[in-house]
């Protein structure tokens, strides 16, 4: 990882963005760059309210915040290595770009806030970025104490899963993986098989030969995916979105990973529903991983 992208709209939690993706950059000895997008309706609002032009604005706006990047910036002590910059348009179309532009092995934002109709339909900027983004995406949502040490890694024996795994092992070379495989019996086919006459015994025989193969399926994907290293693993029961959203809430884990989206969502533009209700619900910092 030799360059990481960090996005900050400079609101609340914008200290713990910089302040893990500094962490990061040290760690992998990276160069950082902090990226702030100020949004076209923005300088058009601020140029209607003030009276001036919007060619005058922008250069002004541009320089008031690349000062304050550089102040948030030499607060962390990290200054080698490191550039602002300060760009115009829409943040997700911006963010993305800027990465491909500096080939980004990471993108740090965080989770954001779907206030608007907009944003309630297309997703935050986050989940846009993510949707879009040529590199794996963090999303944090916690101030950092420390280097990830507890990371879990949600499988579904997809291709995105194990890009997701691999990426997890590369952000958090110390960390102590766990793959988490949640296995969920659709209701209607549980339905269907009560219909059909099955016994409560010819049930409880279904659901173990599913734990049985899941069990199986993921120690192949382990070592697969990890090699003989020793990467824990974990077959849990539920609705995956619920299973993941409460396993992000423990205190032993501080990094959950995950596919954009999974064996049922086809498009690479669209993101999976387990990760848009993880993205949505998670207490911990979310990584976002995909074969791209």
């Amino acid at each position: 990882m030799k360059m990481i992208l960090a996005a900050l709209d400079l609101e609340i939690r914008s200290d713990a963005v910089l302040a893990r993706a500094v962490q990061l950059a040290v760690t992998h000895a990276a160069q950082l760059v902090l990226l702030h997008v100020i949004e076209r309706e923005t300088l058009s609002y601020v140029a209607g309210v003030s009276g001036r032009s919007e060619t005058d604005l922008q250069d002004e706006l541009k320089q008031q915040m690349l000062t304050r990047l550089e102040a948030l910036l030499s607060e962390t002590g990290r200054t080698r290595r490191s550039v602002c910059r300060v760009e115009f348009g829409s943040p997700h179309e911006v963010i993305t770009r800027v990465a491909r532009e500096i080939s980004a092995g990471l993108i740090v934002i965080g989770p954001g806030k779907t206030q608007s109709l907009k944003e309630k339909i297309l997703g935050s900027t986050a989940d846009r970025v993510i949707r879009t983004a040529p590199t794996p995406v963090l999303v944090v949502r916690r101030q950092p104490v420390k280097p990830y040490i507890q990371v879990a890694v949600a499988v579904d024996f997809s291709p995105q899963s194990a890009a997701a795994a691999r990426e997890a092992h590369k952000l958090a070379p110390d960390g102590k993986i766990t793959l988490i495989h949640v296995d969920d019996i659709p209701l209607t086919v549980e339905q269907v098989m009560l219909r059909a006459g099955t016994s409560q015994a010819a049930m409880e025989e279904y659901r173990s030969a599913r734990i049985t193969k899941a069990s199986h399926d993921l120690a192949g994907f382990a070592l697969e995916v990890a090699g003989p290293s020793k990467t824990q693993k974990r077959n849990l029961q539920g609705v995956p979105g619920v299973v993941l959203g409460r396993l992000s809430r423990s205190s032993r884990v501080d990094l959950l990973a995950l596919g954009p989206h999974g064996r049922n969502v086809i498009l690479p533009t669209l993101l999976g529903s387990v990760t848009q209700r993880v993205l949505k619900e998670a207490a911990c910092d979310v990584l976002v991983a995909g074969p791209r």
